[in-house]
């Protein structure tokens, strides 16, 4: 009788033992799914914030590119031929196209290579990534990209003379932080921020870091 009792009593243990080890097992199992849940769900929220996030920014650097790239035609629609009559008048000119819309620099290239700013004459074409021969269309390119001070440079052809030379490309040197202005990059005191924009190359637009 009492190897009976100790049998029922040693299989009531086991029993015990196998519910709490399977309650154990399935607790684990089900937190663990909820984790996994859970985090499938914050992925794809961040996922899709990210998106949208990248999306905005985007919009917003294409249209001050599109306004940029207005600009300079608005700029060009606004000389006259006084303003290439001598260096004076075309420099004058030059430096109220650079103080009227906030740029670094509003230059013309003649088909040598020179470069006439409102400061004189330069000799760096070879610092540009457009071709002064042969540019046919408005483009996009960024200087010193591995400074902290880098331009976006615009520059669209065009086609008038000036002291006997020929000029074929008219061009706007801007300020990064001035094209990326609208762009809100949440910048804190150290200056570190959530976001960044990268071309296509991998190098970052704003000289925060990420």
């Amino acid at each position: 009788m009492k190897e009976k009792r100790s049998h029922i009593t040693l299989y009531m243990v086991i029993g015990v033992g196998l519910l709490l080890i399977l309650f154990i097992a399935g607790t684990l199992w089900i937190g663990g799914a909820a984790r996994r849940d859970t985090e499938s769900a914050v992925r794809s929220v961040s996922l899709l914030y990210l998106d949208e996030l990248a999306g905005r920014r985007e919009q917003v650097v294409s249209k001050n590119l599109q306004d940029k790239i207005n600009v300079i035609y608005t700029a060009l629609e606004m000389m006259s031929k006084e303003d290439l009559s001598d260096d004076a008048h075309l420099r004058e000119y030059q430096a109220n196209m650079k103080q009227l819309f906030s740029l670094e620099k509003f230059a013309f290239v003649d088909s040598d290579g020179l470069i006439y700013t409102s400061q004189g004459i330069q000799t760096n074409i070879g610092d540009y990534h457009f071709s002064h021969q042969n540019l046919d269309g408005p483009e996009i390119s960024i200087k010193d990209m591995d400074s902290e001070r880098k331009t976006v440079i615009v520059a669209v052809p065009v086609d008038m003379t000036f002291r006997g030379k020929q000029l074929s490309v008219c061009f706007m040197e801007i300020a990064m932080e001035e094209m990326l202005s609208g762009v809100s990059m949440a910048a804190q005191e150290d200056g570190a921020t959530f976001c960044n924009i990268y071309t296509a190359e991998g190098n970052p637009l704003s000289n925060t870091v990420l």
